[in-house]
């Protein structure tokens, strides 16, 4: 286990462990609302001693509360594809969410703050324990958990980390990146994961293989693999930014006065100017210790989020971008003091 994230502090977002399950005698992709709810409640119960859980049907839920929670990574696009037979288990610090009837019928996951992978993994492996002592799990001697992609075959485990890389970002090396850790069966992709852009400079790093190996030798491998492209991120870092100190400093202090003034803001120039931020407060230019604060504000003042902070009324972009401009810049002028 590496155990120097405070180094990289900033460059490491989230941790988070994902487990897919299925249920024995159940089809591994409920279509049929009536099954669902009945898959539903037997999850529910299962899931009764281990945590106080809020249950969700997305059926019950109105569009933007449902992309208000996706962007909270609590549930996944393929969740809502399947609105009439899905739902969520989510505690009480939305730190596990368990959603039901997605492209298994279980999807276990836990996020936690920083490198935090073992941790999170251990949370949910008691939940999994309980799914796995009250309901009747595919699973096989020979492939291990049973699930609905070839490529989740074995443990079932996802673990990936949540990272910030201005540097490799700008210095045009994250293709070059991508190839590399692929070669070592893991991979690169955006905020929200297969298919998404790597938006603010965020990028998930998790593994590919499940069969044949342990859970913990997953997490190894993806530690190790953080621990490296963050290496590198420092030295690019210094490159590209810490040797060109005043250009640095300035374009992070623009885009503070820019994020603390403005009248409206997009989300995509919010973006731009809060990555800026970042890294000046990584560096020190700024007066940030909070860099966690600066990534919750990124997810805060998503439009879905945006929409439930003000009421859960619906926005013009318009509305919108004045209210994000008034958000972003209380919440920054809080995170100076």
């Amino acid at each position: 286990m590496i155990n120097t994230p405070e180094m990289y502090k900033g460059n490491i977002i989230m941790s988070r462990v994902r487990l897919a399950r299925n249920l024995k005698g159940y089809p591994f992709k409920v279509t049929r609302p009536a099954l669902a709810k009945e898959i539903v409640k037997k999850v529910n119960r299962a899931l009764v001693r281990t945590d106080t859980f809020d249950l969700f049907f997305t059926s019950n839920l109105s569009p933007m509360k449902l992309e208000a929670m996706k962007e909270r990574h609590l549930i996944s696009q393929n969740l809502i594809d399947n609105r009439t037979c899905g739902a969520a288990l989510i505690n009480s610090d939305q730190s596990i969410s368990v959603m039901v009837n997605e492209e298994d019928v279980i999807r276990e996951q836990c996020f936690m703050r920083g490198l935090s992978l073992t941790e999170a993994y251990k949370r949910l492996n008691r939940v999994d324990d309980d799914l796995a002592k009250n309901l009747d799990l595919a699973f096989d001697d020979t492939f291990g958990y049973l699930t609905a992609c070839p490529t989740n075959l074995g443990t079932g485990l996802r673990a990936s980390v949540m990272l910030f890389l201005p540097a490799l970002t700008e210095g045009g090396k994250i293709r070059a990146l991508k190839k590399e850790v692929e070669a070592l069966g893991l991979t690169i992709r955006g905020l929200y994961g297969e298919g998404s852009n790597g938006e603010g400079y965020m990028y998930q790093v998790s593994n590919e293989v499940t069969l044949g190996v342990s859970e913990y030798d997953i997490i190894s491998q993806v530690e190790e693999a953080v621990d490296a492209i963050c290496r590198a991120e420092r030295d690019e870092c210094k490159r590209l930014f810490v040797s060109n100190e005043l250009a640095t400093m300035d374009r992070a202090r623009k885009s503070y006065g820019v994020l603390t003034n403005a009248v409206m803001l997009s989300y995509s120039e919010f973006l731009s100017h809060i990555a800026s931020v970042k890294l000046g407060a990584m560096l020190g230019y700024i007066n940030i210790n909070d860099v966690y604060g600066l990534d919750d504000l990124i997810i805060d003042v998503r439009p879905a989020n945006l929409c439930e902070e003000y009421g859960g009324r619906e926005l013009t972009s318009l509305e919108r971008d004045l209210f994000r401009a008034e958000i972003v810049g209380k919440r920054l002028d809080k995170l100076k003091e």
